[in-house]
């Protein structure tokens, strides 16, 4: 499991904080709460869809894999938004598998990997339904034994390359924004 944290960082409350001791500490932590929420809604969006373009792991099994769980408004609770990952690796079958007199070779990561030796059938072209479209290579010289193959996992690819850059940035520019925002909203007469 992967998990990334949304919460206030010091400097946003700092830059804030007339404006949140004007409110008073409940109507406070209501505002940053309402703030990280609306954040991490985002985040959990852009993070999906950075999952999905960077890894072609199928958008459905991304939605499926990635979760979020937001800050509580009331007072006393901890302000911080939470987007986490659970999962395996992905089995080869959903990264669009070719067999080629080679061995068969499947798209993930944005590029053709080529796995040697590995099938899905008796012969190149053709799937063998008892083995259900997955690709299978042996492991030893004899017909069986023989093992499953597969792709990248979710919560591998939430962590690492254009995911992680889209947290980030969101988070930074969003954050006080949207603090700015809420405090604004409460300071209306």
């Amino acid at each position: 499991m992967a998990i990334i944290i949304v919460r206030p960082l010091d400097d946003v409350i700092k830059r804030f904080g007339n404006q949140l001791g004007a409110v008073g500490s409940a109507k406070a932590h209501k505002a940053l709460a309402r703030a990280v929420n609306r954040v991490t809604n985002t985040v959990h969006g852009r993070v999906i869809k950075a999952i999905r373009k960077q890894s072609d792991i199928p958008t459905a099994i991304v939605r499926r894999q990635v979760k979020k769980r937001l800050a509580s408004t009331a007072e006393g609770s901890v302000i911080e938004g939470v987007v986490w990952a659970t999962g395996s690796p992905i089995s080869l079958k959903y990264f669009r598998p070719r067999q080629i007199k080679a061995g068969t070779k499947a798209k993930y990561g944005g590029k053709w990997h080529l796995h040697k030796s590995a099938f899905m059938g008796p012969r190149p072209g053709t799937v063998s339904k008892k083995l259900g479209g997955n690709v299978f290579v042996r492991t030893s010289g004899n017909r069986f034994p023989i093992e499953k193959l597969f792709g990248p996992s979710v919560p591998e690819e939430l962590v690492r390359g254009e995911s992680e850059r889209i947290f980030r940035e969101t988070v930074a520019d969003m954050l006080p924004a949207r603090v700015a925002h809420e405090l604004s909203q409460m300071l209306k007469v």
